[in-house]
């Protein structure tokens, strides 16, 4: 065993000295953040509380429900993942190893069963113990996957290298809110990456127009709808991607960011419509204006990465200006009759509320955001 002055090698590997583990304060954040989203979906659409004379805890003792199927089980166990890795992370360094895994699916257990009883006294949702049996797994594993990675990820800050060596410093807030793109692709909209509609109604165009709102919508066939929606589709990817190409460093794989990106926007939007309307139904929202507008955005995502940042920033800029007055302007597609009605029963479902909110704040933050970067870069002097 050798001993430096900072560190321990230890059969070859690197150890830290107990003085230099330290706390995420980003970890607790993040894992009350996840806990309050957690409660927030799982007691929506919090109205309608009643007693029916059913102790909170009889579920534990129900029989198994019949309708469950695998994809419901994966969906329980994959929600409570995040659970588990964020406590494990953040406990770190005060509990490590077993009782931090044991912490976090404990953790995880009481969290689920707290929230199936509670939804004993709401009339739309149904308790369940299989539903607490794949929570407390789904926190199992996502504490088993987080506790050999804790040191390193936190002691040794290798999320904290890798995202200085790939993004500038300044970008933390802007950052954040592209992180949370993906999930502003949960709500089902009538278009793909349909963010950013606060007028659902064509009368308003029509009327300032001065057009009969039925002449407005002859204006729309078939083909000008295909070519709305590709228009907003690429609006939209040059908006967030170009900011996301702004951050990068210089010697950042901006393509491999870029691409991962734009496939982690789509699986998250194929995953909720998975589990709102069924797996059959996972690419409802995969119709010909949505393919046009991805071919057209990816290309031209990959040939303007290595812009300079000014140059990308004024481009997402523009974008999102595009973004919002397409998404707003065009009217409902009356042709689209699956896609409007998934997107009518995607708007009662239980968690949908807060997604709907993300889904139509999201443009419109980016849009400030990209100002205020923009102001701040033009008050620095260039060295």
């Amino acid at each position: 065993m050798k001993r430096g002055p900072t560190r321990l090698v230890l059969h070859g590997q690197m150890v830290d000295k107990p003085w230099q583990r330290r706390a995420s304060p980003l970890a607790r954040t993040a894992l009350l953040a996840y806990v309050v989203l957690t409660i927030y979906a799982g007691l929506a659409p919090w109205e309608g509380w009643r007693d029916v004379g059913v102790p909170p805890l009889a579920y534990l003792a129900a029989p198994i429900p019949r309708w469950l199927t695998p994809f419901d089980l994966t969906v329980n166990v994959l929600g409570y993942l995040p659970v588990g890795v964020l406590a494990v992370l953040a406990l770190h360094p005060r509990v490590r190893g077993a009782a931090a895994v044991l912490a976090g699916a404990l953790g995880g257990l009481l969290l689920a069963g707290g929230i199936e009883a509670l939804q004993t006294y709401l009339p739309t949702r149904v308790a369940s113990n299989v539903d607490v049996m794949t929570n407390a797994a789904g926190a199992l594993i996502g504490a088993l996957l987080a506790a050999p990675l804790a040191p390193a990820l936190i002691d040794r800050g290798r999320l904290q290298q890798l995202r200085a060596r790939w993004f500038l410093r300044d970008a933390s807030v802007l950052l954040v809110l592209l992180a949370l793109f993906p999930f502003a692709q949960v709500s089902t909209t009538p278009m793909l990456f349909g963010n950013g509609r606060v007028l659902h109604d064509a009368g308003w165009l029509a009327a300032f127009g001065g057009l009969p709102e039925g002449d407005l919508l002859a204006l729309f066939g078939p083909a000008e709808f295909v070519l709305a929606e590709a228009l907003v589709v690429v609006a939209a990817m040059l908006a967030a991607g170009l900011a996301l190409a702004a951050l990068a460093q210089p010697f950042a794989p901006r393509r491999r960011l870029l691409l991962a990106f734009v496939a982690l926007a789509l699986g998250t939007k194929a995953f909720a419509y998975a589990w709102l309307f069924g797996p059959a139904k996972a690419l409802l929202w995969l119709t010909p204006g949505a393919v046009g507008g991805l071919a057209i955005g990816l290309l031209a995502l990959l040939v303007a990465a290595h812009s300079r940042p000014r140059a990308l920033l004024a481009g997402a800029l523009l974008a999102a200006l595009v973004w919002l007055v397409a998404v707003n302007l065009v009217p409902e597609n009356p042709y689209a009759g699956d896609l409007i009605a998934a997107y009518r029963r995607g708007r009662l479902r239980n968690f949908t509320a807060i997604a709907e909110w993300l889904t139509m704040a999201w443009p419109w933050l980016l849009l400030g955001a990209l100002l205020l970067l923009g102001l701040g870069r033009k008050r620095v002097p260039p060295p």
